[in-house]
């Protein structure tokens, strides 16, 4: 095993893997996405509680997934956790277009960019092109989330 390799493998994200501490699903979502990697079988479900402002309140998922995407929504649901306790949010709810951001920034630190903060541990999956949509999965679950509204 390369160091690379190594390094992906003993890395914190699969800590975050392992320990699936924030994963669950949202008896009261107001919106529920889904996202299927056609290339290795990973499943997530994702459920999004949104107020009547329609900030971001609440983050579920759950994963038929590997390490590297359920680590990812593990970081997403932490990042989540981490904005409503921060003084920029608003009465404990995050924008939809801060998430679209975030999913964009973490895209581009993939591809080389910077890591968004509390995101660093992607730096590891980096030369791995062929995981990059297994961390990315749970936030196109975000999205297609975002898209549909329980009626």
């Amino acid at each position: 095993m390369d160091s690379e390799t190594r390094a992906l493998f003993e890395s914190r994200l699969l800590t975050l893997a392992q320990a699936r501490v924030r994963e669950r699903r949202l008896a009261d979502a107001t919106h529920t996405g889904s996202a299927k990697n056609p290339f290795c079988g990973d499943e997530i479900a994702v459920d999004l509680r949104l107020n009547a402002d329609g900030g971001l309140e609440a983050l579920g998922y759950e994963a038929k997934a590997c390490s590297l995407c359920v680590a990812s929504a593990e970081l997403l649901s932490r990042w989540l956790e981490d904005m409503q306790a921060s003084a920029g949010s608003v009465a404990g709810s995050v924008a939809p277009e801060t998430l679209h951001a975030l999913a964009q920034s973490v895209d581009l630190a993939l591809k080389g960019e910077k890591e968004p903060a509390g995101f660093e541990a992607l730096a590891t999956v980096r030369p791995f092109r062929a995981r990059h949509k297994c961390v990315t999965l749970p936030f196109d679950a975000v999205t297609k989330a975002l898209k549909d509204q329980h009626s």
